[in-house]
Order: structure tokens, then C-alpha cells, then sequence
């Protein structure tokens, strides 16, 4: 093993500022799973309602209600934000 193998000790220029101590536990990252559930559950609904506007002419023989169309629009996008949300918040270090 050379020195190069080695990992760098915390005072060293090339140590990483974001990881814990050798002697302090590290911290658990904070949780955001109410907004990424959010997303999910309003993304999927909006799929669902998408998926009936697309049967429901086959099923019924005429035009699907406008209902269908406008929860559509508005649950598929509204979670589909959601979740880019999630992941950008996600994503960003903790502040100290």
C-alpha cells in the first residue's frame, strides 16, 4: 500500500468538508417522503383518469365527459412537478 492508497486525514487540504467525523456519528439525512408521496399518489391518479378518457369513447360509443379530461390535465402535471420538486430538494446538501 503506497501513499496514495491512503485516505487523507480530516486536517488535510484534500479531506471531504461534507463527511462526518471519526468521532461524531453521522446524521441521518432529513426525509421528504410526505411530498415525494404526494407526487406519486397525484401523478398516478392523473394517469388513471388519463387512461379512462382514452377507453371510455370505446366503452360508452360517444365522447368521454370533460370531467375525465380536466382531472387529467390536472393531477398528471400538478404531480409530475411534485416529484421534480422532490428530487431538487432532495438533492441539495444540508445547510450548517
Amino acid at each position: 500500500m503506497t501513499s496514495d492508497d491512503a485516505a487523507p486525514a480530516q486536517n488535510e487540504p484534500g479531506a471531504d468538508p461534507w463527511a462526518p467525523g471519526r468521532d461524531e456519528p453521522a446524521r441521518p439525512a432529513p426525509r421528504r417522503r410526505g411530498l415525494f408521496l404526494t407526487a406519486v399518489i397525484l401523478f398516478s391518479i392523473g394517469v388513471v383518469f388519463t387512461i379512462l378518457a382514452a377507453v371510455t369513447p370505446f366503452l360508452l360509443g360517444h365522447d368521454a365527459p370533460s370531467v375525465l379530461y380536466v382531472a387529467a390535465m390536472l393531477f398528471t402535471p400538478v404531480g409530475f412537478l411534485l416529484g421534480i420538486a422532490y428530487a431538487i430538494l432532495g438533492s441539495r446538501p444540508r445547510r450548517m
